[in-house]
């Protein structure tokens, strides 16, 4: 599993106000999509999620997220397996009431992702079997009869700046930026969850494919500390 999931899933996360369905309220909308992301978020991850600020332009199809913090599952030591400075959207106007969204772009600016091992295996792991446990209700017949069809989103681009991997508390590797196209396109639309599932692999297996470097980087930051130790004792 990759760093290049938990950056997707929190791509969910931004698209998750949209699946709320109050995007296109106008009146009180960026406290409309603040809750809609606090209430969806937790059900979809299975841990907290808290937004600080949300600011959207309904009619230019422009907004942003301001510090987004997703918790980590019990069991680990941080209090959140991921932050985010900020989130921007770009998304078509004329969708917006549509079955299915067109989202032109989403850029995350910042992540911090904290990668914690336990007992039962890493936190990103867990949060990725809690997303994988939502997705039943999102596939074909999923839903009973009458039921309001789940909202589909195709995410042209998204594009990750700056992101940070903690490993532990031990050690912090910074992450190449990241260009991810084309979500949901080859079946004309997927739903928050099935996003969140797809984005929220590839972040678990970035940051465990970054773990040698990682842990390259400890290696010689103890090998320096042992060395200006022999050079006190002398």
């Amino acid at each position: 599993m990759r760093v290049r999931t938990v950056i997707l899933a929190v791509a969910a996360l931004a698209v998750i106000a949209l699946a709320g369905g109050a995007w296109w309220l106008y009146a009180s909308r960026d406290a409309l999509i603040k809750r809609a992301i606090e209430h969806f978020g937790p059900e979809l991850t299975g841990v907290t999620v808290t937004v600080k600020s949300v600011k959207l332009e309904p009619v230019e199809g422009r907004g942003a997220i301001s510090g987004l913090e997703i918790g980590n599952p019990p069991g680990f030591a941080s209090p959140r397996s991921i932050t985010l400075g900020e989130i921007r959207l770009a998304v078509d106007p004329g969708t917006l009431t549509a079955d299915v969204v067109h989202v032109h772009e989403i850029s995350l600016e910042a992540p911090n992702i904290t990668y914690e091992r336990g007992a039962q295996g890493d936190n990103l792991s867990a949060i990725q079997k809690h997303i994988e446990s939502q997705l039943p209700k999102s596939k074909p017949g999923a839903a009973g009869k009458g039921a309001t069809p789940e909202r589909k989103f195709i995410v042209d681009h998204v594009l990750v700046r700056g992101a940070k991997v903690n490993y532990g508390g031990a050690v912090t590797v910074g992450m190449p930026e990241l260009h991810l196209r084309d979500l949901g396109k080859k079946t004309n639309g997927a739903t928050a969850a099935q996003i969140a599932d797809e984005v929220w692999k590839e972040v678990t297996r970035m940051a465990v494919n970054q773990a040698p470097a990682a842990l390259e980087g400890l290696r010689d930051k103890a090998k320096d500390a042992a060395e200006r130790l022999r050079g006190l004792a002398k």
